[in-house]
């Protein structure tokens, strides 16, 4: 951090002119000019160390005025409270310009007025600088909270990537089981009856056929192995959340689905996994609910998905990073995510489901 800055500038400019008043107090050699000095310098060391007693530059005026009577110097110092309270910005004491009625001095009129102009500059410096220092905050908080979004949809997509995968191993598993793996199976157990038939036949013929048989058995007993390597153990979809409130530690999570989940694409559930996940870590850290309640709706043109309990989770309805992160995660889905924070707490995920011609 550099050196010059406002403050800094103010508190030299301060020295500067204790130092000299000081020295027209040791030239003078007057006893008076101590208790203008003592309580001047005391009220001003407390004001860098407790700012609430800024508007004590009023006291300092004052008692430059009154020493003024028996100080002939003393006058000269009204000049450094008056800068004091223009850096401040108590405007309010160029009052003490009246004292100037008394008898029109140039030399100390030029004293006021500068010290006067040179506060109100230090300030408009000062102000300026807090600008752009909170500007600059603002600017590093924004950065900040895109970078936790940016790694929290790194990796949202690693594992929205790594669901697809899973999903399509599981879709293709359950085409070959449901479709080729039937009617394969019902071929083989066709040609196993229509062997008896077959007793009387050629016996290379029915070597020929054996051999076919048993080859057939073998291929449907590699594709049972396939699909169950396809097949995959992890929960999707429904189960995903199922299986998220089956482990929730604190309380037995009611959850209802409602609607067609088939129509969900993978992202909406990594989405609405993440946000369950989010709310149920946010009740058991927060809340004194006795319930929680999860419902998941899914309509031909949105999934919705509702979390609630009687506690006071979010007492504020104001969100935290982490469902601050959801909401970004479902308003880049097109959706929203809100809060309602009365006698029952509400987090509601909206998600709009998009179709697709087929």
């Amino acid at each position: 951090m550099t050196f010059l800055t406002p403050r800094n500038c103010f508190r030299i400019c301060l020295i500067i002119g204790f130092s000299l008043i000081f020295t027209l107090w040791v030239n003078s050699g007057e006893i008076i000019g101590y208790f203008l000095l003592l309580p001047l310098i005391t009220l001003t060391l407390l004001r860098w160390r407790i700012p609430k007693l800024n508007p004590t530059v009023a006291a300092d005026i004052i008692l430059c005025i009154i020493l003024a009577f028996h100080f002939d110097y003393a006058q000269y110092a009204i000049a450094i409270p008056l800068f004091s309270a223009m850096f401040f910005g108590l405007y309010w004491a160029v009052f003490a310009g009246l004292y100037l009625l008394q008898s029109f001095d140039p030399l100390l009129t030029t004293i006021f007025a500068y010290s006067a102009l040179s506060g109100v500059l230090l300030n408009m410096w000062h102000r300026e600088q807090q600008k752009k220092l909170v500007a600059l905050d603002k600017s590093a908080g924004k950065y900040y909270a895109l970078e936790a979004l940016q790694s929290e949809l790194t990796a949202a997509l690693s594992q929205v990537e790594r669901m697809t995968v899973v999903a399509e191993r599981t879709r293709i598993a359950r085409d070959i089981h449901d479709n080729a793996g039937h009617e394969i199976i019902a071929a083989y157990m066709s040609l196993q009856t229509a062997r008896v038939l077959l007793d009387g036949a050629d016996p290379d013929a029915l070597e020929l056929y054996d051999a076919a048989l048993e080859r057939l058995n073998i291929g449907t007993g590699k594709i049972r192995d396939t699909v169950h390597n396809l097949s995959v153990v992890m929960a999707l979809g429904t189960e995903a959340l199922h299986d998220i409130c089956r482990r929730f530690p604190k309380y037995d999570v009611a959850f209802n689905a409602y609607g067609d989940t088939t129509k969900i694409p993978v992202y909406i559930w990594n989405i609405l996994e993440a946000c369950l996940n989010e709310c149920l870590t946010n009740t058991a850290r927060h809340s004194a609910a006795s319930y929680v309640k999860v419902n998941l709706d899914v309509t031909p043109h949105l999934v919705r998905l509702c979390v609630e309990n009687d506690g006071a989770t979010n007492p504020t309805g104001l969100l935290g990073s982490g469902l601050r992160n959801m909401r970004h995660r479902a308003t880049a889905a097109g959706g929203n995510l809100s809060v309602d924070a009365g006698e029952i707490f509400r987090v509601v995920c909206v998600v709009p489901l998009i179709s697709q011609s087929v």
